[in-house]
């Protein structure tokens, strides 16, 4: 099995662009790592495309080359964060209407090629320099989840399971700078998509 995560630095975390194997230091390891103890006798072939910085505009334009020339069997999509918080930190504002179509447009032609898709949620934990992206965010998290339900293709919660696990922790445990997770944000992040790829096994 073939599979594919596609993404921004959440996704990228470090990974060694010159090394098409490489897998980062994040949650995509991780998630590898744990899929090969769980399932020993399955043939995994597991590739990280994350590019740090990367919003929907950019994922759309190396989907080719990046994923479907690669024949996935299943595709992680992680995406959005940047549509976002890029307004408040280079000062580049994604309107609704064109995050809309290209999410839109991602999901589509990643279905079309016959893959497997899986959906994550872009989050932003409650530290002090992000709480000014949440009402953004939960307007392009709806979106999402419109164009999830619309195509369906499941989604993983992930800016609500980190809300609901930082009631009680805090909230630079699982992401620094409220974006970019920390070793055991990685591991909440991985534990949730191996339950989704196990669907597919």
């Amino acid at each position: 099995m073939k599979i594919i995560f596609f993404g921004d630095s959440v996704t990228d975390a470090g990974r060694d662009k010159f090394d098409p194997a490489d897998l980062g230091a994040g949650y995509v390891k991780i998630a590898a790592n744990k899929l090969r103890l769980l399932y020993p006798d399955q043939p995994f072939e597991i590739l990280n495309r994350g590019v740090g910085g990367d919003r929907t505009e950019q994922l759309l334009a190396r989907m080719q080359e990046d994923v479907l020339a690669e024949k996935p069997d299943v595709v992680v999509l992680q995406v959005g964060i940047n549509d976002v918080w890029h307004r408040f930190l280079i000062g580049v504002e994604v309107k609704a209407e064109d995050f809309r179509a290209n999410y839109t447009s991602i999901v589509r032609e990643l279905k079309g090629s016959g893959a497997k898709l899986i959906a994550l949620q872009p989050f932003a934990l409650s530290v002090p320099d992000m709480r000014r992206v949440r009402p953004h965010l939960n307007k392009f998290n709806a979106i999402i989840g419109e164009i999830v339900k619309e195509e369906g293709v499941p989604l993983i919660p992930m800016d609500e399971i980190f809300t609901g696990v930082t009631q009680d922790i805090a909230p630079d445990q699982f992401a620094a700078d409220g974006v970019h997770p920390t070793h055991r944000g990685c591991r909440y992040i991985a534990d949730q998509v191996i339950k989704e790829i196990r669907k597919f096994l």
